[in-house]
This record gives structure tokens, C-alpha cells and sequence, in this order.
């Protein structure tokens, strides 16, 4: 009788060890194949119609016609866009009034504006874009040097480039005769959005804060 009851005691204690075996075993397993899954799944998409965003921070911007206009290399249509599309990523005060104010500048996404940066210097082997302003600017450490290389205003102070503020479409649209080169732009000419010398509300604020 002793002997029944020991050889039950150890067949018990064997299907309890099988069992716990067994639910070891799908606990590895699920944990497994979460952590497949997560390493392997479909990334978020920076920038649609296929523009990688360049930081981990995902864009809901849509660069895709700004893309296209560069590809085309219709610059004025490309300038124009990526206006409008700064806005965007500034925020809706900045789409609002069509000026970015300092506090949306202050938290624009360095992922968009890299993200142009690149979009202009793919499209014109680097002639273009806030890089190849920057380049310029770090070349010879003058802003109203850097202004008079790359075509927007003279050394004697005078503006070649200008901008008149429309209330009815709240938007700034180029005065007549002060329009940007679009034809044969000289390096770093393009785009010319949201500058100035008032550098603490300026893109040039943002631009050294996202490092370019």
C-alpha cells in the first residue's frame, strides 16, 4: 500500500513538473514573438508620398508636392510651397496670420525643416537650401555679406528681395520687381522664406537650433 502511494506521489509530482514546464515554455515563446515584432514591424512614416523624415519624430506635413515642383524644377511654385508648408508645421497661429509668430517658430519640427533642407539640396546638387545658405554664412561670418552672395539684398543696404502682407488671403506675397531669382538663382538663393535680421523670431533661429 505504502508503495501505491509513492509511485502516485510521483507521478503527480512529474505531471505538475511537465506542466509548469509547458507553461514556461508559451510564456518565452509570446515574449518572443513580441519582441520580433516590434523590432520588424512597418515603421511610421516620417513624410508621406515616400519622403524619409530625417529624425525620429514623425511629420504630419506632406511634402509630396513640394517634392514634385523640385523635381520639375519649377523653383518659383517650389518656393511658394515650401512657404505654405512651413506654416503648417509651425502650428495654426502660423497658418492663421501666414507669419510664423516665436513661440510655434521657437517649437518648429526640425524634422520638417530638415526635411526641406533636403528636398531642395537632392533637387540642385546642393545649390540650394538652408544648408547652402548656411555654408555661405559660416564661410564669411556676415550675415549682409551672406545677404549680398546669395542675392537678397546689396552691401549699400538695399533689398532686392521684398515682401508685401495680403489681409484679404493673409499671406506675404512678393512685391513687383523684388521677386527672387527663379530663373538662374545663384547658390543659396532659394527658398527665401521667413528671413530677416530679426534673428530671435526668425527661421535663422530655428535653423541653428536644429543644427544646420
Amino acid at each position: 500500500m505504502k508503495n501505491n502511494n509513492k509511485t502516485v506521489l510521483l507521478l503527480a509530482l512529474l505531471v505538475t513538473a511537465g506542466l509548469f514546464s509547458i507553461g514556461a515554455g508559451l510564456i518565452w515563446l509570446g515574449y518572443a514573438v513580441t519582441k520580433a515584432n516590434s523590432g520588424t514591424g512597418t515603421p511610421t512614416a516620417g513624410v508621406r508620398a515616400g519622403t524619409q523624415a530625417l529624425s525620429g519624430t514623425a511629420s504630419q506635413v506632406d511634402f509630396s508636392k513640394l517634392r514634385e515642383y523640385l523635381q520639375q524644377k519649377d523653383w518659383r511654385a517650389a518656393d511658394r510651397e515650401t512657404y505654405e508648408r512651413l506654416l503648417e508645421a509651425a502650428g495654426p497661429k502660423a497658418q492663421a496670420k501666414g507669419m510664423t509668430p516665436k513661440d510655434e517658430m521657437e517649437s518648429l519640427s526640425c524634422t520638417d525643416i530638415k526635411t526641406i533642407d533636403k528636398l531642395w539640396s537632392d533637387a540642385t546638387n546642393g545649390l540650394q537650401g538652408f544648408t547652402a545658405q548656411q555654408d555661405i554664412l559660416r564661410a564669411y561670418g556676415d550675415y549682409r555679406k551672406m545677404y549680398d552672395l546669395v542675392g537678397w539684398q546689396k552691401l549699400s543696404g538695399e533689398w532686392l528681395i521684398e515682401w508685401d502682407y495680403n489681409p484679404q488671403t493673409k499671406r506675404m506675397d512678393y512685391k513687383p520687381g523684388k521677386e527672387p531669382n527663379f530663373k538662374n538663382p545663384p547658390p543659396g538663393h532659394l527658398p527665401t522664406v521667413e528671413r530677416g535680421y530679426n534673428f530671435g523670431t526668425s527661421l535663422d533661429a530655428a535653423l541653428s537650433r536644429c543644427g544646420l
